[in-house]
């Protein structure tokens, strides 16, 4: 479970590492490193029975904030996929939050990479979208025995998400104020339940420091329309471990293995889409009444889902998105439950690439956590 813990870390910065070809002399690049500082005050939003109040309080949790350190980069379009996002920024990020529950929640803390997209450039204001995604720790979570009312978290460490948008201002020549609101979702994915999650909602604000100067990023020219594209057929292998949601508070864990063939178009720079079909195997499938495990492997361990797939490019990794049907699922029944997929992927050779995918279920909960290794065929356009 450890090695598992340290490969999502991995792949949740890798934002950091994103590199593509470069369309001007090295000679002729600056980079554009800026720092930051973030703060929430905002709502924790009441989905679940620990944050409505059955804690050992007996108040709801209602409040939180978070306090945020950002170093990162905006350049002016020096590469591809900085000229297909109109010079977007990027970066890592530290946090630390308060639940007004020490006692059951602690203070946790976050580390994640982020990435923003421009929205509009007026002649001084300008928006964006941040997504963030790391992975939270230092957590008070479940123990049958210390904390036994805490259902939403339910290990050392949850994935982090953040989606936001922020307007910003120059106020000084390096100095940028910037105000915002987003959403927060914290879970782990089902590796260890309980795991009701968190969900967050707030306004934010955030002073930022430009150093060394302040990129060009209104005359970021515009990625040129003949970039090589392809239409792939993409083979994934992907294997975890979940502990089953009927059977929360037990100790169980089982595991998955899964195969995924998807044929995708790429519809332009950045976005390309396709369907697919997914096989797992879910020892959980065949598990007791009681949830302890029953046979080794039958029939009903097997799900086949087709699925839609959306994929946004931002050079060397992939942000995935997923809506499918699952055509056969012992728990669920046949063409009745919709499932959701998210996640990452990196491709570090042309055709080879780690990755990592949610599974959900309602759009709200976890069914488990898929580290995978991909290969695609490609056919260029």
């Amino acid at each position: 479970m450890k090695s598992n813990y340290i490969l999502l870390i991995i792949f949740f910065f890798a934002p950091s590492c994103l590199s593509a070809q470069s369309s001007l002399p090295a000679l002729k690049q600056k980079n554009y490193p800026f720092i930051g500082i973030n703060y929430h005050d905002g709502k924790i939003l009441p989905s679940n029975d620990f944050v409505r109040g059955e804690n050992l309080t007996g108040n709801p949790l209602e409040s939180y904030n978070s306090l945020a350190l950002k170093f990162g980069w905006q350049n002016p379009g020096y590469k591809d996929w900085q000229k297909i996002y109109r010079g977007p920024y990027y970066g890592l990020g530290l946090y630390v939050s308060n639940y007004n529950n020490e006692i059951e929640v602690g203070n946790p803390m976050a580390l994640y990479g982020f990435f923003g997209i421009p929205i509009f450039r007026l002649k001084k204001l300008e928006m964006y979208t941040e997504l963030q995604l790391g992975a939270a720790f230092n957590p008070t979570h479940y123990d049958s025995l210390s904390n036994p009312m805490n259902i939403a978290i339910g290990s050392f460490f949850t994935l982090y998400v953040d989606v936001g948008l922020n307007v910003v201002y120059p106020i000084t020549k390096n100095l940028d104020l910037g105000v915002g609101v987003s959403f927060t979702h914290l879970s782990n994915g089902g590796l260890e339940r309980p795991n009701r999650g968190l969900n967050l909602f707030a306004p934010s604000i955030e002073l930022k420091y430009h150093i060394g100067g302040r990129p060009d990023v209104r005359n970021t020219e515009a990625a040129d329309k003949k970039l090589e594209r392809s239409n792939d057929l993409y083979i994934m292998v992907g294997y975890g471990n979940h502990q089953m949601v009927e059977h929360e508070l037990d100790t169980n864990y089982y595991s998955i293995a899964g195969l995924g063939l998807t044929y995708s178009i790429q519809h332009s720079n950045a976005f390309r889409s396709g369907l697919g079909v997914d096989f797992n195997y879910l020892r959980s499938l065949s598990a007791l009444p009681d949830g302890t495990p029953g046979e080794q492997a039958t029939w009903d361990n097997l799900t086949i889902g087709f699925v839609y797939a959306p994929e946004f490019l931002i050079g060397r990794l992939s942000l995935i998105l997923g809506i499918g049907i699952y055509a056969k699922h012992h728990n669920y029944g046949n063409f009745e439950k919709l499932y959701q997929r998210a996640g990452v992927k990196y491709h570090f050779t042309e055709n080879f690439s780690v990755g990592m995918n949610i599974r959900s279920v309602n759009f709200i909960l976890a069914e488990f956590l898929e580290f995978n290794v991909g290969y695609r065929i490609k056919w260029k356009r």
